[in-house]
């Protein structure tokens, strides 16, 4: 009789039981894996500032979502996300500030002096909350409008009218207005019939040549210097207006004196009486014309010798010069 065992009878089921066991574990596995996909891929949230805009199998249905939760069929239906807030779209010549972070993309043009000027500028514009499905159809995403819309339409709209406009007065607030204003019209042109709106285009610097800004600077400091030029010889004018109305004043004054000492000698004959020094003169009597007689003293100088010690000689004379 043999020692090698036989076959259990109950090895067979328990193989099966193993089977089973395993198949429904698996089958767990794809109905939780089901329930899962169902559960995240059928529920979607719409951020504030935004709308929906709902694609069966990638094709635009036309349907919106307001921003809050929403369930869709999964696999079947996507949304994507438009945002309706206000945009600027900035090409500048000073890297980091404009849309291409990477290098200075402000639009080049020339003035019709050939001069060769950077503008920087930027859009100010949103999608039409009315039309977000429309806006997905045509352009997809507002970085594929800025792109084929936006930038090109400036760019060329800046050139053509900075063609016209002569280097001295781009840089000028009017200038810059001017450009401004061109820009908007082509713009506001360009999104006719299109799911964007138009708020705003604003020319925010001009940067001219150095050689240029040198010139201007030399024509500044050369300004400045002929209005202080002007200055001087304005003061120098006004200084001689001056001094012609004082002399008018003084010699009108001699002439007004001259007048009143004509019409009055007597005046002249009691000014003439106040001039004399009473020091070494004494009036005496008067003649007939009323003319002062004088006697002179003949008072030495040098010293404190009076009349009483040294005696003195007399001249009776005659104010008008006679003896």
């Amino acid at each position: 009789m043999s020692d090698i065992p036989g076959p259990d009878p109950d090895s067979g089921s328990d193989i099966d039981i193993d089977v089973s066991r395993g198949l429904r574990i698996a089958a767990s596995i794809v109905v939780a894996l089901a329930v899962a996909t169902a559960l995240f891929g059928g529920y979607h949230q719409v951020p504030e500032g935004h709308v929906g805009v709902q694609k069966s199998f990638g094709a635009v249905t036309g349907a919106e979502l307001q921003p809050g939760a929403h369930i869709i069929v999964p696999v079947k239906d996507t949304v994507q996300d438009v945002e309706i807030r206000p945009r600027t779209y900035t090409m500048a010549n000073t890297e980091g500030e404009g849309d291409r972070a990477t290098q200075s993309d402000a639009v080049t043009v020339q003035t019709v002096n050939g001069t060769t000027v950077d503008i920087d500028i930027t859009v100010r514009y949103k999608v039409d909350e009315a039309d977000a499905s429309g806006f997905v159809v045509q352009w997809r995403t507002v970085e594929q409008a800025e792109e084929r819309l936006i930038r090109p339409s400036v760019r060329s709209q800046l050139r053509d009218e900075a063609a016209g406009i002569q280097t001295s007065e781009i840089y000028t607030s009017s200038g810059r207005e001017r450009l401004g204003e061109a820009a908007q019209q082509r713009l506001k042109s360009a999104f006719e019939g299109e799911a964007l709106v138009l708020e705003e285009v604003q020319v925010r610097d001009v940067d001219l040549p150095d050689s240029y800004d040198q010139a201007l600077n030399d024509k500044e400091i050369a300004k400045q210097r002929v209005e202080e030029k002007k200055f001087e010889i304005q003061q120098a004018e006004r200084e001689k207006e001056r001094q012609e109305i004082r002399a008018e004043a003084d010699a009108r004054v001699i002439e007004i004196r001259g007048e009143a000492l004509r019409d009055n000698p007597v005046v002249l004959k009691q000014q003439y009486v106040q001039s004399i020094d009473d020091s070494d003169k004494v009036i005496l009597a008067t003649d007939d014309e009323g003319t002062p007689i004088i006697l002179q003293t003949g008072r030495h100088s040098g010293g404190n010798t009076s009349s009483a010690d040294t005696g003195f000689s007399t001249n009776v004379t005659n104010a008008t010069g006679g003896n």
